[in-house]
């Protein structure tokens, strides 16, 4: 996940790679002498050296960083997220940690960017990035959740290997067989998806009413999770009227953010992972660190009616969109929002720093 953040920030037009804070086993060598892990190339990152998490605070105070990008570990991210926003930092993370507390928003730009209003706009503070399966679920059902009662939503999840992270992705193309359980993350799904399509009400957080049943399993594949969604409304819909929904623009605060596609839905008839992990690119540019759309769109199958029932599948890249990608497009967003990154004095576009 690190080094996800690290392609995508190297040549981002709002971010500036001022530090890396690593491992015990990498503190104190250089980031360019690190084994790179991703198939594409190592980008042209700085010349840094990696940092302990005392030394990544300290750099944090004396350069006065206002964002940090956590892919920790869990139990790490919960001890030193906070040391962070002491410092005056903006954090913005992929930990599980701290998604489900309540002074914590967890967001997707284009599903609850609203939530984002918890923090102050010149506040330090964590906003957390979620689950990565939840991505395709949360960004197909929130247009149809806007306008339809929905009673009862059945879930069945296809999880790459790399969503298990890289020791599990190496062995499995060694010659593994990963396990099919992935203990917990059922419960993560269904809880972080109430939270999304929840709103507020005189500040209290309101969750939806319709049930959720999820089914988790792992499948031998290195990248890209395939969702399989049935919900059941409270009254007979069409197909094409689902089909419109999807192709509405994203909102207007997520529009020409240089990590958000074109289209954040694209509609296909099946979903090829091979093929469909690198969509969103309106160009030959297959870099990621080069073009930050790449990865970005969820792929969505034509629904099937039956009626009221709707059934659909959905797709997205795990370690871009469901992780790093979609992270820097939330950081971006609350940039925007919060004005530092000045916008255009049309209010159109952005002025870069």
């Amino acid at each position: 996940m690190s080094q996800r953040f690290q392609q995508r920030l190297c040549n981002h037009p709002f971010f500036e790679l001022a530090g890396i804070v690593g491992s015990p086993n990498s503190v104190g060598k250089r980031l360019l002498d690190q084994s790179w892990y991703l198939d594409e190339d190592r980008p042209p990152l700085p010349d840094l050296t990696i940092l302990d998490m005392k030394e990544g605070i300290e750099l944090a105070k004396r350069k006065k960083v206002q964002i940090v990008f956590s892919a920790l570990p869990s139990e790490i991210a919960g001890k030193s997220e906070p040391l962070f926003v002491q410092s005056g930092c903006r954090v913005y993370s992929n930990a599980s940690y701290h998604r489900m507390m309540n002074d914590v928003p967890l967001v997707i730009p284009e599903v609850n960017s609203k939530h984002l209003d918890k923090l102050d706009l010149d506040e330090s503070g964590i906003i957390c990035s979620t689950n990565c399966t939840v991505m395709p679920i949360a960004l197909s059902i929130k247009p149809i959740h806007d306008s339809l009662k929905i009673k009862n939503i059945s879930i069945q999840t296809e999880q790459s290997v790399s969503g298990g992270g890289l020791e599990l992705l190496i062995a499995t193309r060694s010659g593994k067989q990963p396990s099919p359980q992935i203990p917990g993350e059922a419960m993560k799904i269904e809880e972080e998806l109430m939270r999304l399509l929840s709103h507020y009400e005189d500040g209290s957080e309101i969750n939806p009413k319709f049930n959720v049943d999820v089914t988790c399993e792992r499948v031998k594949r290195d990248f890209g999770h395939i969702v399989h969604i049935q919900i059941e409304t409270d009254s007979n819909i069409d197909k094409e009227w689902i089909i419109e929904q999807w192709k509405k623009t994203s909102p207007s605060i997520c529009n020409g953010l240089p990590s958000s596609p074109t289209e954040y839905i694209i509609i296909k008839q099946s979903i090829d992972p091979d093929k469909d992990r690198w969509a969103g690119s309106n160009n030959n540019d297959s870099n990621p660190a080069e073009n930050l759309h790449i990865g970005m769109p969820i792929i969505v199958t034509i629904p099937e009616i039956s009626g009221k029932i709707i059934q659909w599948s959905a797709y997205s890249e795990n370690t871009i969109r469901g992780a790093a990608g979609g992270c820097v497009l939330l950081a971006e967003m609350d940039s925007i929002r919060r004005g530092v990154i000045p916008t255009t004095s049309s209010g159109e576009g952005y002025n870069q720093l």
